[in-house]
């Protein structure tokens, strides 16, 4: 039965959904595919961590419960996000702000790196609490520099909720926004990137992925697999937001930014998974893009 309980009462699905496929890509036998999360088995749930270690049954978790496509995304998600936090902590940035944290390993995978920035982790409060206790049991110490936002994007200001916890309109900031437009509506996407473009300097980023919306994309069988299977497990966190195909830039630009970096799902089959190998590999689903846009100088703004 598909729980519809709100997030406010519950910890996010999607976001255990997510550390699963991490945790399995980091235990993946093909060491071309491995990924580098070392540390998402510490969120999941007994049962889930079965098939980390059961060869077998990974190859029937991997054949019968995931959509095809969604482990190459993740792969290739997880490696675009890290590079950019870990640049962003051995540059030593002032602040980093997750957007919608879920169970996000980095300012512990990274702790090596962090130096002094300050972070923000948002999100709904059961999801933070969890993630606490998980960390709290694996023996893994939170870092002083952390901070716990609970936080509704829907219904809370950002402003007020990040100002009352410290954050600061004067520093350099890279807010990672991984695995969130999806579920938001068009108001709260918007309201999100004008707190970013309005309290943070220029030389700030943001990095998210998003749905890139076509006729074409809509028409994939992967897609179509991959929509079909988000409905039936995740009836709560309905699919809500997207961008069309070749609007980024302009998208982007209107809102006061400018992108850095832009991959969609075929560059980025191209630069995360292997090539050229024995290795068998899906590609990501075209609905997938990534990008990462800087806060844009004032008088490089779009005249209104």
């Amino acid at each position: 039965m598909t729980n519809t309980m709100p997030l406010e009462r519950q910890a996010s699905g999607t976001a255990l959904a997510t550390a699963f496929m991490r945790a399995m890509a980091a235990h993946d036998p093909r060491k071309e595919m491995r990924g580098p999360d070392y540390l998402a088995e510490c969120f999941l749930e007994e049962e889930q961590k079965k098939p980390l270690q059961d060869r077998s049954l990974r190859t029937w978790v991997m054949a019968n419960k995931m959509a095809a496509g969604a482990y190459e995304f993740m792969l290739a998600r997880t490696a675009f996000f890290d590079q950019i936090v870990e640049r962003a902590l051995e540059a030593n940035i002032g602040q980093a702000v997750w957007l919608g944290a879920g169970y996000d390993s980095r300012p512990y995978r990274f702790r090596a790196s962090l130096q002094d920035t300050r972070i923000f982790e948002l999100d709904a409060a059961p999801t933070l609490e969890r993630k606490r206790a998980c960390l709290r049991q694996a023996g893994i110490s939170i870092p002083e520099a952390v901070c716990f936002v609970p936080m509704n994007f829907e219904t809370q200001d950002l402003r007020e909720s990040l100002t009352a916890a410290g954050f600061s309109q004067g520093k350099k900031t890279l807010f990672v926004w991984e695995g969130v437009t999806y579920y938001l509506s068009a108001g709260a996407v918007e309201a999100t990137l004008a707190f970013v473009r309005s309290n943070a300097p220029a030389g700030s980023s943001i990095c998210f992925d998003y749905a890139a919306l076509s006729d074409e994309a809509l028409r994939d069988d992967n897609v179509q697999d991959l929509r079909q299977h988000l409905h039936s497990h995740y009836a709560d966190e309905p699919g809500r937001f997207g961008i069309r195909v070749g609007q980024i830039n302009a998208f982007l630009a209107e809102r006061g930014f400018e992108v850095v970096e832009h991959l969609t799902a075929a560059g980025m089959t191209q630069r995360y998974l292997p090539t050229g190998s024995d290795v068998k590999v899906g590609q990501v689903p075209a609905l997938f893009s990534l990008v990462h846009a800087a806060v844009a100088p004032t008088n490089r703004l779009p005249s209104a």
